[in-house]
């Protein structure tokens, strides 16, 4: 799938320290892709996970700030695919940015109104 510059720039632009940067859409529209060959030219250490995954959902559905701590480690960028697959996904990213310091974070998801109703407030 082809993923025009000018989205790559967007997404670099709209990424910093402290906030979490949500991209959703249909099925197959190619998010994980952007993400992917975002992720091709990162310099700074980062971790991807699926939401689809029973284990990245038991980690990131923890209100324990020393799991999440744990989970992402010494990761500059969180990159979390499928997010809204995780319970209190919303909740814990908010936990993650208040108390992980320089942490960005990027989520997709696949149905906006399951993403944007579960991320309950914003993450800024």
């Amino acid at each position: 799938m082809y993923i025009p510059q000018e989205q790559l720039n967007n997404l670099k632009k709209t990424l910093s320290a402290g906030k979490a940067v949500v991209i959703y859409g249909p099925r197959r529209c190619g998010k994980t892709t952007l993400i992917k060959k975002f992720l091709e030219n990162c310099k700074k250490p980062y971790l991807f996970v699926n939401g689809e995954d029973i284990d990245v959902q038991q980690y990131l559905s923890s209100q324990s700030i020393i799991k999440l701590k744990n989970f992402v480690g010494e990761n500059k960028l969180l990159v979390i695919d499928e997010a809204q697959k995780i319970p209190n996904i919303g909740l814990n990213l908010k936990l993650i940015v208040d108390n992980i310091k320089e942490i960005k974070i990027i989520a997709t998801g696949s149905s906006a109104f399951d993403l944007v109703s579960t991320l309950g407030e914003p993450l800024t």
